[in-house]
């Protein structure tokens, strides 16, 4: 018998506001709760990772991406991380799902929290360097 096991696909976006990323606090997900990270989530079966990304930024933003651009693939252990970056977007971000955020920011990306979800340092840090695929441990 063949074992089927888990794959997670997950995206999350850059937002810039000129110099400043758009962090959500996460709570209640059981996940990295009180940690800042980006807009993001798991790919829906069937969808494109593309989609999923801008699906995911207006769900917990309220922001609607009108053009997205591949920026870093991070594999990790059991899935894969799909980083993008929103080149251009329009709307007033405000807190999307209040049972999953609790606090929404505008911050430098040199000006992280303490609390900042581990792969988003490393992901800003490949950004700036223009790699755009390294394995996460």
């Amino acid at each position: 018998m063949t074992k089927i096991s888990r794959f997670d696909l997950i995206v999350h976006t850059f937002v810039f506001d000129q110099d400043r990323l758009l962090l959500l606090r996460r709570a209640n997900t059981g996940f990295l709760d009180g940690y800042y990270s980006l807009p993001g989530g798991h790919v829906e079966a069937g969808e494109e990772v593309a989609k999923a990304a801008v699906r995911e930024v207006a769900e917990e933003s309220r922001i609607e991406v009108l053009e997205i651009e591949p920026s870093i693939i991070m594999p990790y252990g059991d899935g894969v991380d799909f980083l993008f970056e929103a080149r251009r977007w329009r709307g007033a971000a405000r807190i999307g799902e209040p049972d999953r955020c609790d606090d929404l920011v505008w911050l430098p990306p040199d000006r992280l929290p303490d609390k900042t979800a581990p792969y988003l340092r490393k992901a800003l840090e490949l950004r700036s360097a223009g790699t755009w695929y390294h394995e996460f441990r």
